[in-house]
């Protein structure tokens, strides 16, 4: 009986020096396993802000590019500045992009500057023309590990206007 508690007594001493040797370990490695996976979430944030940029940039060219006119109305998509912004703004909205951060900008196709950076645009829209969709915001890291300041992104996506282009519709075969 002495023996066995004799080997009890001396293996609860072996653990009390291994729990605190563990807690320094622990207390050691605790702030680099938090300083990579904090560094993992805001490059996540950073990639998603600028795939949401992207993504808003691309929806609101798209819409302005798109053929006919408005329901009910004579406006062409081309011209409808506030569903273009609101095709932007739809998709953007968790990159915290605003109908502020949505330029549009006109041109005669590659190689050429805008003709026009107001939208409705100020002269003729023309077969083969372009629409510019441009989307800015910034980034900001929400873990103040480093004193980062923000960081910009834009992002412009350009699209052939297409309009007055007619249909022929088939006569049905007999």
């Amino acid at each position: 009986y002495d023996m066995w508690y004799m080997n009890w007594v001396e293996s609860m001493r072996k653990l009390r020096k291994d729990n605190g040797q563990g807690m320094v370990e622990f207390a050691l490695v605790l702030p680099i396993l938090l300083l990579v996976m904090f560094g993992i979430i805001e490059f996540g944030r950073l990639l998603f802000t600028y795939s949401m940029i992207s993504a808003a940039s691309r929806e609101g060219a798209r819409y302005a590019a798109a053929s006919g006119r408005l329901p009910g109305t004579a406006t062409e998509r081309h011209s409808d500045c506030a569903g273009i912004i609101a095709a932007a703004t739809r998709i953007g909205a968790f990159a915290g992009v605003g109908a502020g951060d949505v330029t549009i900008a006109y041109d005669e196709g590659p190689g050429t500057s805008a003709y026009s950076s107001v939208c409705p645009p100020g002269q003729y829209v023309d077969l083969g023309d372009r629409v510019m969709v441009t989307v800015s915001t910034s980034f900001q890291p929400v873990v103040p590990i480093v004193n980062v300041p923000p960081i910009p992104f834009s992002m412009t996506t350009r699209r052939t206007i297409i309009k007055d282009v007619s249909m022929i519709t088939p006569t049905p075969y007999p």
